[in-house]
């Protein structure tokens, strides 16, 4: 009986697993986008102040943006970059595109919205695979409690 409760864990799994692969394909593809557009131009004024990344830590997948702004000033040589949480909207999987237009160049306005359309259906099937395995874990435990008051009668 728990062994059927392990299979069903075991195929979510495997579905966070590909879901992982495809985000992090579509991350890959911006980031080899902004690299080949970055190299073709010189100054930091053409670089982009925008971070994406997809990181998995046990069963949940998190695919997130962050920002980058600078403190402190050129001439005296304290200048260092400070990465920026920007959030969601809260119940939300998908980012508010003027939050991450404040961090974008005007020339990867476009790639950004193609790129966070892309990511916002896996954020959100991960989130719903990562609630229906603790509700699993939680049926097995049931299950396995009972099984166990049953023997112990």
């Amino acid at each position: 009986m728990l062994e059927t409760y392990d299979a069903i864990n075991e195929s979510i799994e495997k579905r966070l697993d590909e879901l992982e692969h495809t985000a992090i394909g579509i991350v890959d593809r911006y980031w080899n986008w902004l690299r080949d557009v970055e190299s073709r131009n010189s100054g930091w004024e053409n670089k982009s102040n925008l971070r994406l990344r997809c990181e998995r830590k046990g069963n949940s997948l998190r695919i997130d943006w962050t920002g980058l702004k600078w403190q402190g000033s050129k001439a005296s040589g304290t200048r260092r970059p400070l990465m920026v949480y920007i959030s969601k909207p809260k119940g939300k999987h998908a980012y508010t595109l003027t939050k991450l237009y404040q961090f974008a160049k005007d020339w990867e306005k476009p790639m950004i919205e193609e790129t966070e359309n892309q990511l916002v259906p896996i954020r959100w099937e991960a989130s719903h695979l990562v609630k229906a395995m603790i509700a699993v874990r939680n049926a097995r435990a049931v299950a396995a409690a009972a099984a166990a008051a049953g023997e112990d009668k």
